[in-house]
C-alpha cells in the first residue's frame, strides 16, 4: 500500500462545521485545484477483527482498516489455539465473540479512513467518507476531515486531489447521527458508491438506509449468512438497483478457465452431453458455488427442477431442452487451514457422456491446485478423456477488487450476474422450503 500525501493533518471538527469547512477547503489550499470531479465513495469499515486483535494486544496498533498479512496469520493462529473448526473464516461471529472477551478497552490510534490502497486513490475519488464503528458501545460521534493527493509513479502526471471524512462512533451513534451527516456531505452531481466492507448481517438499519438511496452498492456475499445475503440480492433485484458483488468478482478465473476449455470448436459437442457436475467448496457457505452452477445452467439453457440437501452435499437437478436430466452437487470440504473467504470454490468436475463407451466420454476437471485435481480424478474417471486445468488462485485484496469495479464504472448489474442471481435465489428458496 502506498502512503497517501495529505495536504494537512486530519482535523477533528464538530460535524456541524464539516460542510462549511469542505466548501472553503480547496479555495484556501490552491486556486488552481478545486478537487477531483469523479465520484464519491462511502465505506462501511468496521474492521472488527483488527480492532479486537489490537485491543487484546495480539498485534500492535494503530488500527488501519486494512487486512494485513500479520492480521491474517495472528487470527489463524488464534483459531487453531482455541480449537475452533478449521473451516472457521476470519469474519466468523464465534471467533469475534471469543476475541471480544476481556478486552483492554484502551484508546488506540485509529487511522481508519485516513489510509487506503493506491489502487483506489489513483482513481481520484472526489470524496471518501468512512463510517468507522467502534467496539465501545458508548462511544459518541467524532468526525475528522482532511485533503489528500495520491502519489503518482510518474512525475509528469499532476495528481488530482480529493477530501477525506471519517465518522467514528458506536453503531448506535452512527445510526442516529452519522447518516444525517452523510446526507449533508453528499455531492448530488457526482455518482456515489457505497462499499459495505463487512458482514451483511450487521447493522441492518444502516445498510437498509443506503439500499434505499441512490447509491451504487458494492457488497460481498461471502460475508454474512447465506439467507441474509440472498435476501439482500433479491431485494436489490426487485428494486432495480445496481449490484456489484466481490464474491462474484472472485469467480472470474473459474468462469474464464471453464470457457477457455470449450473455446475450441471440436470441444463444443461435449457441452450437449453433460450429465454431472461436482463443485467443491471451502467450508459450507454455498453462495459462490450457487453462482457458478447458475451461470453454467443459464449459459447452456437448462431449467431448474429440484434440490435436495443433506449433511454431505447439496444435489441440484436441471433439465435440458431435450428433456435430459443433469445432476449437480455442491460438496463442502473441511480444510486444514482457516480461510479468509468462506465457501470459495476450490474444484469443479464436469462429466459428459456421449456414448456407452467410457473412452468416448469426457471428464473436465478444474482445481485451485494440483492436489484438488487429483482428488476429483477418483472414481474411474481415468477411463474417460481427461481435460484438466489448475485455476490461478492468486489472492487479491478486497481494496483491489473494489478498484476494478470502480474503474469499470458499472452503474448497472452485469447481465450474466443478474441471470445467475435469479437462478441462485430460486434454488436456495426451494432448498429451504
Amino acid at each position: 500500500m502506498k502512503p497517501q500525501l495529505t495536504l494537512q493533518t486530519p482535523l477533528e471538527l464538530p460535524h456541524q462545521e464539516i460542510s462549511n469547512y469542505l466548501n472553503k477547503l480547496w479555495i484556501s489550499e490552491d486556486v488552481d485545484n478545486s478537487g477531483a470531479n469523479t465520484f464519491s465513495l462511502i465505506v462501511w469499515q468496521p474492521a472488527w477483527l483488527e480492532q479486537c486483535l489490537v485491543q487484546k494486544g495480539l498485534i500492535k496498533g494503530p488500527i488501519t482498516g486494512n487486512l494485513s498479512l500479520e492480521i491474517i496469520e495472528v487470527a489463524k493462529k488464534f483459531i487453531l489455539d482455541e480449537g475452533l473448526p478449521l473451516t472457521t473464516s476470519l469474519n466468523n461471529e464465534e471467533l469475534l465473540n471469543l476475541l471480544k472477551g476481556n478486552l483492554s478497552n484502551k484508546d488506540f490510534e485509529d487511522f481508519r479512513g485516513q489510509f487506503f490502497e493506491s489502487s483506489i486513490s489513483t482513481l481520484n475519488p472526489r470524496r471518501l467518507i468512512t463510517l468507522a464503528p467502534t467496539l465501545d458501545k458508548n462511544s459518541d460521534i467524532k468526525t475528522f476531515v482532511s485533503a489528500y493527493c495520491p502519489l503518482s509513479d510518474t512525475q509528469t502526471i499532476q495528481p488530482i486531489c480529493g477530501d477525506l471524512v471519517v465518522i467514528r462512533g458506536s453503531s448506535a451513534s452512527l445510526t442516529q447521527k452519522g447518516l444525517k451527516i452523510i446526507d449533508e456531505l453528499s455531492i448530488d452531481e457526482l455518482p456515489s458508491w457505497l462499499w459495505w466492507n463487512g458482514s451483511l448481517d450487521e447493522s441492518p438499519e444502516i445498510f437498509e438506509y443506503f439500499m434505499n438511496h441512490g447509491l451504487r452498492l458494492i457488497i460481498d456475499t461471502a460475508l454474512g449468512s447465506p439467507n441474509r445475503c440472498l435476501k439482500v440480492l433479491d431485494k436489490l433485484m426487485k428494486s432495480n438497483k445496481a449490484i456489484n458483488d466481490l464474491n462474484w468478482v472472485r469467480l472470474k478465473n473459474w468462469r474464464e478457465s471453464l470457457a477457455m476449455i470449450f473455446d475450441p470448436p471440436k470441444r463444443r459437442p461435449i457441452l450437449d452431453h453433460i450429465t454431472d457436475i461436482d463443485i467443491d467448496i471451502a467450508g459450507d457457505h454455498m453462495i459462490q458455488a450457487l453462482f457458478l452452477i447458475s451461470w453454467i445452467s443459464d449459459k447452456l439453457g437448462w431449467s431448474f427442477l429440484k434440490v435436495e440437501r443433506d449433511k454431505e452435499s447439496t444435489k441440484i437437478e436441471f433439465e435440458k431442452i431435450g428433456g435430459e436430466k443433469i445432476s449437480t452437487f455442491i460438496n463442502p470440504l473441511p480444510l486444514g487451514n482457516p480461510t479468509i473467504h468462506l465457501g470459495q470454490v476450490i474444484g469443479l468436475r464436469l462429466i459428459s457422456k456421449i456414448s456407452d463407451l467410457q473412452k468416448n466420454n469426457t471428464c473436465v476437471i478444474l482445481g485451485c491446485e494440483s492436489v484438488e485435481c487429483m482428488r476429483l480424478e477418483a472414481g474411474g474417471m481415468a477411463n474417460m478423456e481427461l481435460i484438466e486445468k489448475v485455476v490461478p488462485n492468486s489472492f487479491s485484496s478486497s481494496e483491489y477488487d473494489v478498484s476494478k469495479l470502480l474503474r469499470s464504472s458499472r452503474g448497472n448489474t452485469s447481465p450474466l450476474f443478474e441471470n445467475a442471481i435469479k437462478i441462485a435465489i430460486q434454488i436456495f428458496n426451494e432448498c429451504n422450503n
